[in-house]
């Protein structure tokens, strides 16, 4: 068969624009992987650079000096900046997992209740539907350890609301309200801390009261951005207290003798 000049020159022109899209579409894919390895690398720095401020703003709690007002931050790349603070909170607001600590300063409370709510209504995690006396099988009951000025302790605990076990001689709870499962309120007398713990599951408790003076708890707050990227982290942290595990050492009034 005799290929005319005419559809010689079509023939080139179709395999040139079969070897341009081809080019164009590697050049765009190579384009591509080089901006998302861009983002990539400068959102992992931009993440890397919020954290360090909250290891540093952790340090600085950890050596008992808080910094007030907004810290900078940069990294040796010069890519990304940031920053970080910490906010110092007279209330309490933290998730206790099921057997954790949390710890009140009282040292200059005026005087007057002390409101505690715990359990977040609607959260399955912890507003659980059942009341079958358990671990995970129910929501959270307090307890509440009021350690007095004089060494003494007092000890309070308050099943969830409208779950009620006559068998654990708990006391019972209100109702929260919009925000949360369970409510108690609590009237603090020559006392020096309160260590709270959650029984049978996890909750966020919140304690709020106008006697409340002291720190209680700090809100670390750090950002980085950089490019296209920027990161923001939220930590939450309550006042440095013994474990649970040391709670008969902190009751005991005494040395104890193995």
């Amino acid at each position: 068969m005799q290929i005319k000049h005419g559809q010689v020159g079509l023939l080139l022109l179709v395999i040139m624009a079969v070897v341009i899209a081809v080019v164009m579409a590697v050049a765009s894919r190579s384009l591509s992987d080089t901006v998302l390895s861009r983002q990539e690398k400068e959102g992992n720095l931009a993440f890397s650079l919020a954290e360090t401020g909250v290891e540093n703003a952790l340090k600085s709690l950890r050596d008992g000096s808080v910094t007030t007002g907004t810290v900078s931050l940069s990294d040796s790349t010069g890519l990304v900046t940031g920053g970080y603070q910490v906010e110092v909170q007279t209330g309490y607001t933290l998730y206790l997992r099921e057997g954790e600590v949390g710890e009140l300063d009282l040292t200059n409370f005026s005087g007057g209740n002390i409101t505690f709510s715990w359990t977040k209504k609607g959260d399955p995690s912890e507003d659980i539907g059942s009341c079958s006396e358990g671990s995970g099988t129910m929501p959270a009951a307090l307890e509440i350890n009021a350690i007095k000025n004089d060494g003494t302790v007092s000890r309070s605990y308050y099943n969830p609301s409208n779950c009620s076990l006559s068998g654990n001689n708990f006391s019972a709870s209100v109702d929260g309200g919009s925000n949360y499962r369970s409510q108690t309120t609590y009237s603090p007398v020559n006392t020096a801390k309160i260590r709270l713990r959650t029984i049978y599951a996890g909750a966020t408790v919140e304690v709020a009261g106008g006697g409340l003076t002291d720190e209680q708890m700090y809100v670390i707050q750090a950002s980085a951005a950089g490019g296209d990227a920027q990161k923001e982290i939220e930590v939450r942290r309550g006042l440095d207290a013994p474990a649970s595990i040391f709670d008969y050492t902190v009751f005991s009034g005494q040395t104890i003798v193995k």
